[in-house]
């Protein structure tokens, strides 16, 4: 019967939303990361991933460029020139064997000034007919719709606000779609005077609209980037690629899940058991092993040992894999729940006995699910990726929340917003969500901690 079920399966494609600089720049490295992995795959996986996440290209004659793949996906910015270097990537350097399309893309100018108010009163209306129209275009090639996933940052003024307003957009017009997020959270030392202003406001977004959230903070890609590069100041890029390193993990169509959902992308096909709760929104991503770029062949870790470091991990909310813990590590963190995926060479049997032992909330049903595939991801014999929802996110949450409150108290840069229109106590009151945030994710210390069975 599971025969005669996986063949009625129909493929469920994501449509990807890239907003702001660095949704677009991160959203261009997942996309890469996504066709290598399919040039790489069996046929079956390779099929399901170019039929998620990428469409056929209607080309005209010879021109083998317009035959490319075209990535699903829509480009938005306050300015052209990131947008139109996500569409030009192909013709500069090194050819990429997939493409954006042109009119999918929108830009506007003046930029958003840093501002969460001026993105989403003043560049959100402005845009948001061009956007749902190039959106709904995109839906429309989908044989069936598996989802959003929107790639922005937190901290400065387009991906925060005019994403936040897109995200409301979005749900309004496809209220029965799931709709998931990468959120990239700013250093905490600042890269805008302003971020945590603009971080406090998309999240209030996020819990209002979106089925789930994967926060990525540079702080802790910072540190994983100099352990696997020996970067004392790795650069933006590197950090794009750390991420979407991980990120693949649990967005590519996986074997298990296919029997489950069918072929789709697992971070929107899981958003119900991973966001559960609608108090628990906000996951992180981790992937073992790490290890140095050309090293993948000299690696090779049995499944219990890469489970044994995975909990540990998980136990101390870091995301490096280093002996001593990380100084910002939550001590025993606690997980609401968790996806496991198994990518590799005995994946399907292999024990899961260390999983097992995960703290997770006592509260949680079915807190950890695993699913594996026997494709080699990154080239890698065996590797795992793990999506949790789980406390990893408090040292962000309250390093955000005291450094807003404290700016709120001092009434600083307030007027910066009030002048697009956004009040005091609008901001108090996304204050307030990020701190309940807060006091929710560290009440699940207040619980007794639980192994799964």
């Amino acid at each position: 019967s599971l025969g005669v079920h996986h063949a009625a399966w129909q493929v469920m494609s994501t449509v990807t939303l890239q907003l702001g600089q660095c949704g677009n720049q991160l959203g261009a490295e997942v996309f890469s990361r996504l066709f290598q992995e399919a040039e790489a795959a069996p046929p079956s996986l390779s099929e399901s991933i170019h039929k998620v996440f990428f469409r056929q290209a209607r080309g005209r004659g010879g021109d083998a460029a317009k035959a490319l793949p075209l990535a699903r996906a829509v480009l938005v910015d306050t300015e052209p020139r990131v947008v139109q270097r996500c569409l030009q990537g192909n013709e500069v350097g090194e050819p990429r064997p997939w493409r954006y399309a042109a009119q999918q893309a929108v830009h506007h100018a003046g930029g958003a000034a840093n501002n969460w108010a001026c993105g989403y009163n003043v560049h959100g209306p402005a845009l948001q007919e061009k956007v749902l129209e190039r959106v709904q275009r995109e839906v429309e090639t989908c044989d069936h719709l598996g989802g959003f996933l929107a790639l922005h940052s937190v901290a400065g003024g387009t991906g925060s606000g005019l994403g936040s307003f897109i995200l409301s957009a979005v749900r309004d017009a496809f209220p029965s779609a799931v709709l998931s997020s990468v959120s990239v959270w700013p250093f905490q030392g600042g890269e805008v005077s302003v971020q945590c202003y603009n971080a406090a406001l998309t999240l209030s977004s996020i819990y209002e609209h979106t089925d789930l959230s994967v926060i990525c903070e540079n702080e802790r890609y910072l540190e994983l980037c100099r352990v696997l590069l020996g970067q004392e100041r790795p650069s933006l890029d590197s950090l794009n690629s750390a991420m979407s390193g991980n990120l693949v993990r649990v967005m590519m169509p996986c074997g298990s899940v296919h029997k489950l959902y069918g072929p789709g992308c697992p971070l929107l096909q899981l958003a119900g058991h991973l966001g559960a709760h609608p108090l628990y929104r906000l996951t992180t991503v981790r992937a073992l092993p790490q290890i140095r770029k050309g090293a993948e062949a000299f690696t090779s870790d049995g499944w219990t040992a890469l489970q044994r470091r995975m909990l540990e991990l998980c136990e101390h909310g870091t995301m490096v894999d280093r002996p001593s813990a990380s100084p910002e590590a939550t001590p025993h963190c606690r997980t609401v729940s968790a996806s496991t995926f198994l990518w590799g060479d005995g994946a399907t049997d292999a024990s899961l006995e260390p999983l097992r032992r995960m703290p997770l909330w006592q509260h949680s049903v079915d807190g950890m699910q695993v699913h594996a595939d026997g494709h080699h991801v990154g080239g890698l014999e065996r590797s795992l990726g793990i999506i949790s929802n789980c406390q990893a996110v408090l040292p962000a949450l309250c390093s955000t929340t005291s450094r807003a409150t404290s700016m709120l108290r001092a009434s600083a840069y307030l007027h910066q917003y009030e002048r697009y229109g956004l009040s005091r106590d609008e901001m108090s009151e996304a204050i307030l969500v990020m701190l309940q945030a807060q006091h929710d994710y560290e009440q699940l210390s207040s619980d007794h901690s639980r192994g799964h069975r």
